[in-house]
């Protein structure tokens, strides 16, 4: 069975589709880039509605802390030590959690970085049989 196809032309074709195959990468990494960005913009607007309801609220609970501890005969600078530290240290803590779990990285494109690599290792594979096919025609 003979090949009607030249090397030329077959080579022409492999870069044709490796050239369709880069495009379509770039554009489906553009789309996951811009979804991730999307749903980072979400978390940050719901962050920001949050934290303005949870302020306000906060303060009034560490209020009613301090006047119960004040009714439970603590003096009020002791009282007023206790609910503003505690505040602090879980704010310290609930702080660093935060910062660490909002890195840039979750912003890659991890599915297309993963399918290009996919890519490359099926056409290192493919241009390894080509090369064997090549060399026993010759």
């Amino acid at each position: 069975m003979q090949n009607s196809r030249t090397i030329t032309e077959a080579a022409a074709d492999v870069v044709r589709q490796a050239s369709t195959l880069l495009r379509k990468e770039a554009e489906l990494a553009r789309v996951e880039m811009s979804e991730n960005l999307d749903a980072l913009s979400g978390g940050v607007k719901m962050l920001i509605a949050g934290a303005a309801l949870l302020i306000p609220g906060l303060v009034l609970l560490l209020e009613a802390g301090a006047d119960a501890l004040m009714a439970a005969g603590l003096r009020t600078y002791w009282a007023l030590a206790l609910v503003g530290g505690g505040a602090l240290i879980i704010g310290i803590v609930l702080t660093v959690i935060g910062r660490r779990r909002m890195k840039l990285s979750q912003l890659k494109p991890r599915k297309t970085l993963d399918e290009i690599s996919r890519d490359v290792a099926m056409a290192r594979e493919q241009m390894g049989m080509n090369n064997d096919a090549t060399r026993r025609a010759a």
